[in-house]
């Protein structure tokens, strides 16, 4: 009776207990760049980012790695970090977050719901663009890795393809949910960004693609065009107003929280559904129980 809490008729742990300590990662990663990090006015800002975020990887993905060996004992290449044409796919995912980004920004101005206060040409050439671009290639990275990589994998214990792909994206849009300014749109358009991710991952089979439109998502309507991300104001190149009609541009949760962005999203799956290719042999499939299996592939 009690294997039975813990482990399926198939002898495999439930994927809820592997869900709980990964959730717990993710919550100690939080406390940890909400705790400390500095303001950025403070004496030694940039040593202080670095060094947070590098405890941050640490922690998260370090843990990520000992949890999934822990209860697998499996190739990590079996939750989607795969070597072959990684940097390709990252930049390719990161191109087309930068264009969505792009079209956002450009739909705004020409509805005349964002208007362009400043721009800081010292940003552009600085140490700081580089160090906010790398720290957020972490965070990126580490919600990629334990939500899409990880927690989707440990889910394939369901054997339901709808759990895998809507359980991901359920918990993501339910971490942003305490965000400032987040409301039922906000919500939507969080669990739309994570199924699409969550799809550009399917369809790959690797981490590489959601990570680089990941990466671009929150770089360039954060740190370049100077708008709220998921309620978090950030430090940017462009300082930019935004309009009052909040259905379009998101109010205080910046332009997440809008139609717009409902509109971009769904734009990015038919990208995904008629340009990304599937794999001939995907090494991570939807259809398959890995890491389940003990037959590794290169």
């Amino acid at each position: 009776m009690i294997n039975k809490i813990f482990k399926n008729r198939y002898g495999e742990i439930r994927s809820g207990w592997v869900t709980i300590p990964v959730l717990i990662l993710i919550i100690i990663g939080l406390l940890i760049t909400q705790g400390l990090a500095p303001e950025e006015s403070a004496k030694n800002f940039l040593v202080f980012k670095i060094l947070i975020t590098i405890l941050y990887g640490l922690i998260t993905i370090g843990g990520g790695i000992l949890l999934f060996k822990m209860f697998y004992k499996r190739s990590l290449n079996q939750i989607g970090l795969i070597k072959k044409n990684w940097l390709l796919e990252l930049l390719h995912g990161f191109i087309i977050g930068a264009i969505s980004m792009g079209m956002i920004y450009m739909i705004f101005i020409l509805l005349d719901q964002a208007n362009i206060i400043s721009i800081s040409k010292e940003r552009i050439f600085s140490l700081w663009i580089i160090i906010e671009f790398l720290s957020l290639g972490v965070f990126v990275f580490v919600e990629e890795f334990l939500t899409r990589g990880f927690l989707m994998t440990a889910l394939k214990t369901t054997r339901k393809k709808s759990i895998i792909f809507v359980g991901s994206s359920l918990i993501f849009a339910l971490f942003h949910l305490l965000n400032d300014g987040a409301t039922i749109i906000s919500t939507v358009n969080t669990f739309l960004a994570g199924l699409l991710f969550a799809y550009m991952f399917i369809k790959t089979g690797k981490l590489w693609l959601s990570t680089g439109y990941h990466l671009a998502w929150n770089f360039f309507l954060g740190t370049v065009f100077g708008m709220s991300v998921s309620g978090n104001e950030q430090t940017s190149i462009f300082v930019t107003e935004l309009g009052t009609k909040t259905f379009l541009v998101g109010g205080e949760y910046g332009p997440e929280g809008g139609i717009i962005v409902t509109f971009i999203l769904l734009l990015g799956f038919l990208y995904v559904r008629f340009v990304i290719k599937t794999p001939t042999y995907p090494i991570w499939s939807i259809d398959n129980n890995l890491p389940l299996t003990r037959k590794d592939q290169n």
